[in-house]
């Protein structure tokens, strides 16, 4: 049988079906609405505990940093006062080996520009030991002379006599070394004993170590000539102007600058043993030569090698002898 609903019935149970589809959708809002709320008290509580936990560990942070600071002041405190309570350099370079990864790097490159002062001041004392008298020349030479080897004056091992082996002890434990020119033994700084405090420097002080390693490591000059070839004369001379160019306000850059003026003496110079110009036909020397035209084809805007090739230009122009002109042109350079 069909079911047919009158209009009446209709009537009655649509309105009927809209409002219980809209209390329906009205409960679900209400319920929903309470859950939000719920959800911004609790998402509230946790941007304000995170917001604490942030503040807490900046605290944290600033309080750390501080502390570190004060530290490396009462490190540096207590390093400083070893300059007035007359210890030895080998004490300090304990106390910097002890101390310096802890410190900043201001405080750490101030360090070893101290120590490098103190060095220095240092060194004139330490040569008088190694002239105080004949012996420890005598037995410098008895050591050296057999082979000339002269790292083996730097290795203690094997040295019987007390007072040489004391010495050593001293210059080697105080970042010195032994080196050896006119048939004379004294000491001298060595670099290559800084570099193991290259990476808590600034930049420019590595590379300031690195410059003058090469300088200790393998002097250019002894007895008045170079033993090193004109093309590493070259070599150095740009690593140098590279440092003056790039750290002008080092508070090594006199230093480098004092150390690139020699090496432009022995570019335009030589020395009186190894003269760029022969004694007696005054012609520029075929090594010399070679390794000066070969450097100034790379020029490439450098100031040392644009100096240079001025200077091949003018001594092509007088047959590679030094004239008159040469000689005031190289003056003036100087």
């Amino acid at each position: 049988m069909k079911l047919v609903l009158s209009k009446d019935i209709i009537k009655r149970t649509i309105p009927a079906v809209v409002l219980t589809s809209a209390i329906t959708v009205s409960a679900a809002g209400i319920i929903t609405g309470c859950g939000a709320k719920d959800n911004q008290k609790e998402t509230g509580t946790n941007i304000q505990e995170t917001t604490g936990n942030s503040e807490e560990k900046q605290n944290t942070t600033e309080n750390n940093v501080a502390e570190q600071e004060n530290n490396g002041n009462k490190i540096m405190e207590e390093y400083r006062s070893l300059f007035s309570s007359n210890s030895s350099i080998q004490e300090t370079v304990e106390f910097i080996d002890k101390n310096i990864s802890l410190v900043s790097i201001e405080n750490a490159t101030a360090m070893i520009d101290e120590f490098e002062k103190l060095q220095k001041e240092y060194l004139p004392k330490l040569e008088e030991k190694y002239f105080n008298g004949d012996t420890i020349q005598a037995e410098l030479i008895k050591i050296y002379m057999p082979d000339f080897d002269i790292s083996k004056l730097n290795k203690i091992e094997g040295i019987e006599n007390a007072e040489l082996k004391e010495l050593l002890t001293e210059t080697l434990g105080s970042g010195y070394k032994v080196e050896t020119a006119e048939g004379t033994f004294f000491p001298v700084i060595d670099y290559e004993f800084y570099k193991k405090y290259s990476g808590y420097v600034t930049s420019d002080i590595k590379e300031y170590i690195d410059i003058m390693a090469v300088e200790s490591n393998n002097p250019p000059a002894k007895d008045a000539a170079l033993v090193i070839s004109w093309e590493e004369v070259l070599n150095r001379a740009l690593n140098q102007e590279k440092f003056i160019n790039k750290n002008e306000n080092s508070i090594r850059i006199q230093d480098i600058k004092n150390l690139f003026n020699k090496y432009m003496t022995f570019t335009l110079f030589g020395l009186n043993n190894t003269p760029l110009f022969t004694y007696d036909t005054m012609t520029l020397d075929p090594e010399a030569k070679e390794a000066y035209l070969s450097a100034v084809e790379k020029a490439d805007g450098n100031n040392f090698l644009e100096t240079l090739g001025e200077y091949m230009e003018l001594l092509k122009k007088n047959n590679y002898k030094l004239t008159d002109e040469v000689e005031q042109f190289r003056k003036g350079i100087q």
